[in-house]
């Protein structure tokens, strides 16, 4: 009875954590949102890639967010199984995307603007992330086809797929990605202070 109450203590003290990790999180997609929409309404797009990368690399980490805690407080492996399944799929179409977003239009949008000093930086996070597709994308991109985009179209296949799947595996693997989109997020932190510094003196990249 007693342990029953402190882990009911301990998961009201996670919860709480997360629901102000994700506070921060939905403030600061808003706050890109309305620079990126200010910038272009005065038709000034000189960090349209960056912006839009420091949006979408917010929104996975939320999902991320959630669905880890979810995992850790559900009570049916069933359960566990379905955040697992939806975990492998916001990692892979991340990773599908990052490297055009992240490797390509921002590398570039940086050497244009003259600010190399952050391109380093870029090439080490983007670096973190091929290392990790590299690594785990077989096993990740197995479960996104084969037990939740149910490419399969065989039932038995697609049962025995759920059934055996690793969900401490996943848990884990959510948990380093969530670390490499942690890396960006601090990093886009800096560039921003670096572009506002610009604004508040009158000019523009």
């Amino acid at each position: 009875m007693l342990n029953r109450f402190r882990l009911g203590i301990a998961k009201k003290k996670v919860i709480k954590a997360i629901d102000e990790n994700i506070s921060t999180t939905e403030s600061s997609i808003k706050e890109f949102s309305k620079l990126l929409s200010d910038f272009k309404k005065h038709n000034y797009h000189r960090h349209n890639s960056f912006f839009n990368l420091c949006i979408f690399s917010d929104i996975a980490g939320m999902d991320l967010i959630i669905l880890l805690e979810k995992i850790r407080i559900a009570d049916r492996p069933y359960e566990k199984k379905l955040y697992a399944r939806v975990i492998a799929v916001i990692i892979i179409d991340f990773l599908d995307n990052i490297n055009l977003l992240l490797g390509r239009d921002c590398l570039n949008e940086l050497k244009d603007n003259n600010m190399t000093e952050f391109i380093d930086k870029f090439k080490t996070i983007n670096k973190n992330f091929s290392n990790f597709k590299k690594h785990n994308e077989k096993i990740l991109r197995d479960i996104r086809n084969n037990t939740i985009a149910h490419k399969s179209k065989d039932a038995l296949t697609l049962n025995e797929k759920i059934n055996n799947l690793n969900v401490e595996d996943v848990y884990e693997f959510g948990l380093e990605f969530q670390n490499h989109v942690k890396g960006f997020i601090d990093l886009s932190t800096e560039i921003v202070y670096y572009i506002l510094d610009y604004m508040r003196e009158g000019r523009k990249l």
